[in-house]
């Protein structure tokens, strides 16, 4: 109770320091307040949001003339998972909102990050969730960084959709590597009992909206689901703000 007054608190100073939808969280020029994301005409236009045809289990962009439902990827790969579903395609526009938040600091971000999924999951998601959950960083990491952007999306998106934020059952008990750089081998070796659920009964008989900033391989998704569903969820689903293309 008393974090989630601190939270409030929080929000406050930020919305006085950085008042939301006075300039544009791109390009810094000033906006009307009405402006949907809190971006300017351009910048608006510029991101790649996620429309068309998408893979119907890891939500990936595919070309409208590719001729399965799913990508090569997850025709290829079993996931936990039951869906996955992202808002804008991974590029340097997207890329640089990611970044502006996880290491210029800039929380405030994390609020309009969290417009954009809502609604995506409004247009998406036909089956209910119980409960959201981000993706948990290890907590030297989350040390270093000072915040865990997943939780400050998943915090947002929570209120949003008046649904309650569980941060606490599932932790991150290994510190992995950087993934970026990785093979898929490597990056499955790395995230090996890199999970654990620490409270099975917020956990058992749930169905489950994990939150991310970013969707690769989807095997970072993928391990989290594992323990969810190994603990008793009842099905899990993804929803991050950005992916890339398989095709």
């Amino acid at each position: 109770m008393r974090k989630n007054i601190i939270f409030e608190y929080i929000d406050i100073f930020l919305n006085f320091i950085f008042p939301r939808n006075i300039y544009c969280i791109l390009c810094n020029k000033p906006i009307d307040r009405n402006r949907k994301y809190s971006l300017c005409d351009r910048c608006f236009k510029n991101i790649r949001f996620i429309r068309g045809k998408t893979c119907t289990k890891c939500g990936k962009p595919l070309n409208e003339f590719y001729m399965y439902d799913n990508c090569p990827e997850c025709m290829n790969n079993e996931f936990y998972f039951t869906k996955a579903v992202s808002c804008v395609e991974y590029d340097d526009i997207s890329k640089k909102i990611i970044y502006e938040l996880k290491y210029n600091k800039k929380r405030y971000i994390s609020y309009h990050m969290a417009e954009i999924m809502a609604d995506k999951f409004k247009e998406s998601f036909f089956q209910d969730v119980d409960v959201i959950m981000p993706v948990p960083l290890h907590k030297s990491r989350e040390k270093e960084r000072t915040f865990n952007q997943s939780y400050l999306i998943a915090k947002y998106l929570g209120k949003m959709m008046n649904k309650d934020v569980d941060n606490k059952s599932l932790v991150r008990v290994k510190n992995t590597k950087i993934q970026n750089k990785l093979t898929r081998e490597e990056r499955k070796s790395n995230l090996e009992k890199a999970f654990k659920v620490v409270n099975h009964l917020n956990i058992d008989g749930k169905t489950i909206l994990l939150v991310d900033d970013i969707f690769t391989t989807g095997l970072t998704a993928d391990r989290c689901s594992r323990v969810l569903i190994e603990s008793g969820a009842l099905r899990v689903y993804i929803l991050t703000f950005a992916t890339g293309r398989n095709t």
